[in-house]
């Protein structure tokens, strides 16, 4: 389907990740994700992470996967986005509090490192992924989950034009607010 993913923005390029970008792994699972994985673990992930593109491509699906976003000028790593299948309770979500049946969707994520938070990379990098989700590989919906009390990730969302919506189940405990944007033509 895609063999390598890159992207550009006026500030940013979205790559996959490299096995020379393990210190930067470590801290952005420590300080994003708050992880206390080892070394060894978060290696682990970046081999599985790098050898994904490949697998993926070879088999003709999407590419759901992490990738490294980067400055342009300098070329300094500070953060990552992703495409990940993901699931939420629909029927739930949109009134009907009977429905806690669950459906596959296309997710987008995205973490900033600290230093680097509140200049709007993550919208500029989510914006950049969802072009590309729309137009090269024409998805229909994409969304993205988050907590209750992230409220930045939520302003990231409504930047992206995202709906919010609320989980008002208990469980799944994890999508508590799923943002939701549609492919222009599906409006």
């Amino acid at each position: 389907m895609i063999d390598r993913l890159e992207l550009n923005t006026e500030r940013l390029r979205i790559r996959h990740y490299r096995k020379s970008d393990l210190d930067a792994c470590v801290e952005f699972h420590r300080s994003v994700f708050g992880s206390d994985k080892s070394v060894p673990a978060i290696e682990r992930w970046l081999v599985w992470t790098i050898d994904s593109y490949r697998e993926l491509a070879g088999l003709s699906q999407p590419p759901y996967a992490d990738y490294a976003i980067e400055l342009k000028a300098g070329g300094r790593f500070i953060g990552s986005v992703g495409i990940v299948p993901t699931v939420a309770p629909w029927g739930a979500l949109l009134g009907d509090a009977n429905d806690a049946l669950i459906r596959p969707e296309i997710g987008l994520f995205w973490g900033i490192l600290p230093a680097f938070r509140r200049r709007g990379y993550a919208t500029e990098a989510g914006r950049a992924l969802l072009d590309f989700l729309f137009h090269q590989l024409r998805v229909r919906q994409v969304i993205a989950t988050t907590e209750s009390d992230n409220i930045p990730s939520q302003r990231t969302m409504s930047r992206l034009g995202m709906t919010l919506l609320r989980n008002p189940l208990e469980q799944p405990a994890w999508p508590q607010v799923v943002g939701l944007v549609r492919h222009p033509a599906a409006e």
